[in-house]
């Protein structure tokens, strides 16, 4: 028996330490350049780890019980987690570690093998079924998915499994392995959220606004509408940062932010551009809707705002280009919105208007 199991440790282990190299073969070569190295040294990190863990398991006379446990403490600070399913047998095996990553027990999975299916975000509960199904038909599958604590917290794992069948091709049996990849997933979500994100308010920045007018021009070919950019930029904001210094800009950007966030719908998009430009993308539109948003918009920010004591007054000036009158690309329609802009400033400021060559204008 003892004998068996290693052997399936064995063919387990073999199997991941081939998946392994393969990702990072591919990762190499893909990547490259300034990630080469780290890479590398991230590479041969985890072949040593496979191997060593190879060496335990498929050596019994070196696996003692103090070995072994060895193993376990190991595998447990690097959040890594053994697994293996007999399909049709309700038979569940999980080791020890699942629970610093999902806040239960291992005997609670043994006890209750559904409450593996369970404890997955319902949003990625789809996609870890497929997985599932591939399994079961014989194929490898690696995935990255949500799961929700007991506290209802939520983590993100790595499940690598392999398929195991007999000698007619029936999977008798599934092995793998869950590794927490909490932290690195929350560090690529800052990365993302920093490169399409402002870091002073938190609307999107120039990038996400392309991204979004990608998808909605995409989209518009099935369902040709109309759609605006406002472009608006603060009158006497320079006069604030010059009297009372960029800290005190800083935070008047982010009152007029709060505001602005409530004229919008959800189905508009509002960004800042840099400085005290913002420019927003808005979906089914009309004349009077551009009117009245760009009057409240005025009406917003007419109102002084009260930072650390002091009452500032300020105001803004719009400018307006319709698609597809004034442009169908993004960059055409940001300049002659910004042009129209500047034709409200030279009409006294605090105003709006559209690009001149619109129908509306």
């Amino acid at each position: 028996m003892v004998k068996a199991n290693y052997y399936h440790g064995n063919i387990i282990m073999l199997r991941i330490f081939w998946i392994f190299l393969f990702i990072n073969i591919v990762a190499v070569i893909v990547f490259g350049g300034p990630y080469f190295w780290n890479l590398l040294l991230m590479m041969l990190i985890e072949m040593a780890i496979l191997l060593l863990v190879n060496y335990f398991m498929g050596n019994p006379k070196h696996a003692s019980s103090n070995e072994e446990a060895t193993l376990e403490t190991v595998l447990g600070e690097l959040d890594i987690v053994t697994w293996s399913s007999e399909p049709g047998k309700n038979k569940f095996f999980i080791s020890a570690g699942i629970e610093q990553i999902a806040g239960y027990s291992a005997k609670d999975f043994i006890k209750r093998p559904e409450l593996f299916r369970k404890i997955v975000h319902p949003y990625d509960l789809f996609r870890v079924r497929e997985s599932e199904n591939e399994l079961l038909a014989g194929k490898k599958s690696i995935i990255e998915y949500r799961i929700l604590m007991p506290n209802s917290e939520t983590k993100w794992i790595n499940n690598m499994a392999v398929p195991l069948k007999d000698r007619s091709g029936r999977v008798f049996r599934l092995d793998g392995i869950i590794i927490d990849v909490t932290r690195e997933k929350e560090s690529e979500e800052k990365m993302t959220r920093m490169a399409l994100y402002d870091t002073l308010t938190g609307l999107p920045n120039r990038s996400m606004f392309e991204k979004y007018f990608t998808y909605f021009v995409a989209r518009n070919k099935h369902m040709p509408q109309k759609m605006a950019v406002v472009f608006i930029d603060l009158d006497s904001f320079k006069v604030v940062n010059d009297t009372f210094g960029h800290d005190k800009g800083d935070l008047l950007l982010k009152e007029v932010t709060g505001r602005l966030k409530n004229i919008f719908r959800g189905t508009d998009l509002l960004s800042r551009l840099g400085g005290d430009e913002f420019v927003a993308l808005l979906t089914r539109i009309t004349k009077e809707s551009l009117i009245i948003v760009s009057e409240r918009i005025l009406a917003a920010l007419s109102e002084p705002f009260v930072i650390d004591g002091h009452e500032l007054v300020i105001g803004a000036s719009i400018g307006i280009s319709v698609s597809p009158d004034d442009g169908e690309d993004l960059e055409t329609l940001v300049r002659n919105a910004d042009q129209a802009m500047y034709g409200a400033k030279a009409k006294g400021k605090n105003t709006y208007q559209f690009y001149k060559g619109s129908l509306w204008g």
